[in-house]
């Protein structure tokens, strides 16, 4: 027998749904911690307001906002991805082989994530006392040609 008469099989094992399943499994585990490294330098070490502009290698509070929606985003197909290679563990397991517990599983949480996605928005002219802690006179700050000086994305948006 060859040495390499194993390969193919061993391509096939790393290649077929369980290689995928790893590596999405393996994706996912990198973005959430992505997602939660981000989340947390926002939350606690660039906070909104207090006047100052701070930035994290070289990325200020906007452009690390970006990074952790964009994480989000990829954080939600590889969860689908997921769902969607172990659709049979659901089956048998979750749902026991009865389909209402899943459905109504996964309805409730698309019915959530909806609910969520699609709430009603208005524009909130800023001023004094509205700001929600953007600074001491709740206004986002300027630059000189009326753009949002840290993003230089016209205000208001």
């Amino acid at each position: 027998m060859k040495p390499d008469a194993d390969i193919p099989a061993a391509r096939r094992r790393f290649f077929g749904k369980s290689g995928v399943a790893r590596v999405v499994n393996a994706l996912l585990w990198l973005v959430f911690c992505v997602m939660s490294g981000t989340g947390l330098l926002l939350a606690f070490r660039m906070p909104r307001g207090g006047g100052m502009r701070v930035e994290a290698l070289g990325l200020g509070r906007h452009a690390w906002g970006d990074w952790h929606t964009w994480f989000s985003y990829a954080f939600l197909v590889l969860i689908a991805l997921h769902l969607a290679l172990h659709w049979r563990w659901f089956w048998q397991v979750a749902a026991k082989r009865r389909s209402w517990p899943l459905a109504v599983g996964l309805g409730a949480g698309l019915l959530l994530m909806l609910a969520l996605a699609l709430q009603p928005i208005r524009r909130v002219e800023s001023g004094r006392g509205g700001g929600q802690g953007r600074g001491p006179d709740a206004q986002q700050q300027m630059s000189c040609d009326g753009n949002c000086a840290e993003c230089r994305n016209p205000c208001g948006k």
